[in-house]
């Protein structure tokens, strides 16, 4: 399973944003995910929120599993991708504890329906 890292990066010292999505990465990696973590993108710190968003969506396209962060509801961008993967019919994965090496996360499986067959 190919699994997009989603939370809040804006408004967090970066290093705070970054270490919840580094140790996020660690802890799916263990169990044998293929992770997609949107802070190592080939694009500036620099760039724009938008630019930022067009990139990050670009990633999460090309997963099947999201894997939300607590803080991700303190966030429009990761609000964006999780509507988005919902829609979508991604397998949703909310991060519940912060220190367990298990992933006894919250599964959002409920299928999405768009009305199109």
């Amino acid at each position: 399973m190919k699994i997009y890292i989603s939370g809040q990066i804006t408004g967090l010292p970066y290093e705070e944003a970054e270490k919840a999505f580094n140790e996020s990465e660690t802890r799916l990696k263990k169990f044998g995910f293929e992770v997609v973590n949107p802070l190592k993108k080939e694009i500036p710190n620099t760039a724009s929120w938008t630019e930022h968003m067009r990139m990050d969506i670009k990633l999460l396209m090309d997963c099947d599993t999201i894997y939300m962060l607590r803080n991700f509801r303190q966030s429009n961008g990761a609000m964006i991708e999780y509507e988005l993967a919902k829609k979508l019919g991604y397998t949703v994965i909310r991060q519940m504890s912060p220190s367990t090496d298990t992933v006894d996360d919250i599964r959002d499986t409920e299928p999405f329906s768009t009305g199109i067959e």
